[in-house]
């Protein structure tokens, strides 16, 4: 591919800190040039953006565990694209890639950044399933189950959000370790879905039934291990329904909206002591170098047929700002991908 410095570069920029929802009025697009490039920057054509919950505390003024996201820049995504410029000898022109980017047609990407800018090789499943089972959900979900909670054999887990990219990994995975898996999702087709499709062996659906009087049905002697999406309330609640020694898992707190750093806390946090409990939290910067290895042992998983892989794909550029609000807002079950362009 031949690039020209008046090469455009369509970008979709924020333009204000949201208050409360994002929104898709906080971000205009506009047309810009092609970065300049420095030591050890690649320069990718976008192929596929991907979205996560922790995107919306990025755009925070404390940015939680990233930087912050600015007015005025382009907003930042786990994405897929294609060297077209390198000043690093270990990426070319023509490689695929995965790793951060951005919400622009061209964006600089590094090896050096938190997360390894990874080589995506000719694979006989779709190239966007490298965000999805493969990516942040597929290896969180994996890191936190394996290793966070330890599941192993007879183990009862639960898991909330678990329609959710990560959460519908986790069930999976928990399954193929021998534990009996409880899903928490909100409505009965989604229930549903994760008792066919995500290897649940029951469902509580958080917006029709009582889960604390449905956990107590359930699982009667206690929770070995819960895997948290959500917090709030739901965390207080499974902190009363924990077996002794029952490990917790803190991945996300999505029913606080990710609008502030500051989320309500457990006020059921004496069973940690009562109970005693391990309450753990997780994040797949601590798991760069294992990264390889897990991918690994999701592709056979995948290709033996034992993991079914859900994805809520969208076409086009233009979409990028929609579909954001959209994960706090009941989208379709698996990864939210948005594909951009393809290939050269």
């Amino acid at each position: 591919m031949t690039l020209s410095p008046d090469t455009p570069n369509r970008q979709w920029i924020l333009n204000r800190r949201p208050q409360g929802d994002v929104r898709p009025d906080d971000f205009d697009l506009v047309v810009g040039t092609l970065p300049e490039l420095t030591d050890g920057d690649v320069l990718v054509r976008t192929l596929f953006f991907g979205y996560d919950a922790s995107q919306r505390i990025w755009l925070t003024d404390d940015g939680g565990y990233m930087d912050p996201i600015m007015p005025g820049e382009p907003m930042r995504c786990g994405g897929i694209g294609q060297v077209v410029a390198s000043q690093n000898p270990a990426y070319q022109p023509g490689q695929i890639v995965e790793g951060f980017m951005a919400w622009q047609d061209y964006a600089v990407m590094r090896a050096d950044g938190p997360m390894p800018l990874r080589h995506l090789p000719d694979a006989p499943y779709p190239l966007s399933w490298n965000l999805g089972v493969f990516g942040v959900g597929g290896l969180t979900a994996y890191f936190g189950v394996t290793d966070g909670l330890k599941v192993k054999a007879g183990d009862t887990v639960v898991i909330s959000a678990a329609t959710g990219a990560t959460g519908s990994l986790a069930c999976q995975i928990a399954k193929l370790l021998g534990a009996r898996v409880i899903g928490i999702a909100g409505g009965p087709d989604k229930c549903r879905w994760i008792v066919e499709h995500a290897g649940c062996d029951a469902a509580i659906d958080y917006q029709n039934e009582d889960v604390g009087a449905r956990l107590a049905e359930l699982v009667p002697g206690g929770v070995d291990a819960y895997f948290d999406n959500v917090g709030g309330d739901m965390l207080d609640t499974l902190f009363l329904h924990m077996a002794p020694k029952g490990r917790i898992l803190i991945c996300g707190a999505m029913s606080q909206g990710y609008t502030d750093v500051k989320v309500q806390g457990p006020t059921n946090y004496m069973r940690i002591c009562t109970h005693q409990l391990t309450v753990q939290g997780i994040l797949l910067f601590f798991y760069a170098d294992e990264i390889p290895a897990a991918a690994m042992q999701l592709g056979q998983w995948v290709q033996e047929g034992r993991i079914h892989v859900e994805e809520n794909r969208h076409e086009g550029f233009e979409k990028a700002p929609e579909l954001l609000p959209t994960m706090f807002t009941g989208k379709a079950p698996g990864k939210l991908v948005l594909h951009v362009a393809d290939p050269a």
